[in-house]
């Protein structure tokens, strides 16, 4: 088992479980931060279960950070005292969803079962990946779809153009801030307004290169036009070198369930090249997924 000193430390670590490698989650050089679910207010029902909800919310401190954190950090990023915190974190442990080294907690690949068990539950890979597969054959980049997941779009497929290249940055299951990236700006335009700007108040809008459009204001309005022109272009807001084209996916009633991308580096292609060499053929992919989404919940 997994024991802590009274001051965070590491006393001795016996299960093997809190041994194994965790897996790092990044967007290119950047770290991709999730935005963790701090502890909430007293819900009133009497079917909530606070131990649940707590335990989630350490698991969340913990996705998407290089370093891990150690029992003080984690107590601070989910709003639970320290005596709390210890008796979660330990748990996780023990179940293997954590594992412990030098003071500091890491999620454990056991972790990944839960959003392996979303992505079976999904139809969408088995249905996009022949759908996909023909646009990377037609354009030669690579192809992606995220569906948003609160403030951030996570990667639900991929198709790289280069099979020989693994590409362990952009993964399925990856996250990506949704307000400075083509997914997840068609995935929030998909959104009403007031609902699109709470998502985007509840992340820190990083300005992650010169580009980055960070304002509020201004960015309620990009979302605006994406969702009249259902197209979003962006260009070198979240890496510098590297744009990116998304189209949504929608469902019978027309609501946006997913969004379709190709990103490329700015040196192979303008903005405007991307828009008329790729805008037509993604839309189309994407309305042949729609379809074929309909199709299979009608079947």
């Amino acid at each position: 088992m997994c024991a802590l000193g009274e001051h965070g430390g590491i006393i001795m670590i016996k299960s093997p479980k809190c041994q194994a490698p965790f897996m790092r989650r990044v967007f290119l050089q950047h770290e991709c931060r999730a935005e963790p679910m701090t502890t909430p207010d007293p819900i009133e029902s009497p079917n909530y279960v606070r131990a649940l909800a707590r335990g989630l919310s350490v698991m969340e401190a913990l996705g998407g950070s290089l370093r891990g954190k150690t029992l003080s950090e984690v107590a601070q990023v989910c709003s639970l005292d320290r005596a709390t915190s210890r008796r979660l974190l330990l748990t996780l442990c023990e179940l293997g969803y954590v594992r412990a080294e030098d003071s500091r907690f890491h999620l454990a690949p056991r972790a990944l079962s839960l959003g392996y068990a979303y992505l079976s539950s999904f139809p969408f890979w088995e249905v996009a990946r022949p759908i996909m597969t023909k646009v990377v054959d037609e354009l030669r980049e690579s192809c992606s779809a995220a569906t948003l997941d609160g403030p951030e779009a996570v990667y639900v497929a991929r198709i790289r153009s280069n099979h020989r290249v693994v590409d362990v940055l952009r993964t399925v299951g990856s996250r990506i801030p949704a307000y400075c990236t083509s997914l997840g700006r068609v995935l929030l335009a998909g959104e009403p307004p007031q609902l699109q700007r709470s998502l985007l108040e509840k992340l820190p809008r990083t300005k992650f290169t010169p580009h980055t459009v960070t304002d509020l204001d201004q960015l309620m309005g990009i979302l605006a036009d994406v969702r009249a022109e259902g197209w979003a272009l962006v260009n070198e807001e979240l890496e510098i070198g590297l744009r990116s084209l998304a189209v949504p996916v929608k469902d019978s009633a027309h609501r946006v369930v997913a969004a379709l991308n190709i990103s490329v580096s700015s040196g192979r292609s303008s903005a405007d090249e991307m828009r008329r060499s790729y805008l037509l053929p993604l839309q189309k992919a994407a309305g042949e997924l729609a379809a074929a989404l309909i199709a299979r919940d009608d079947s």
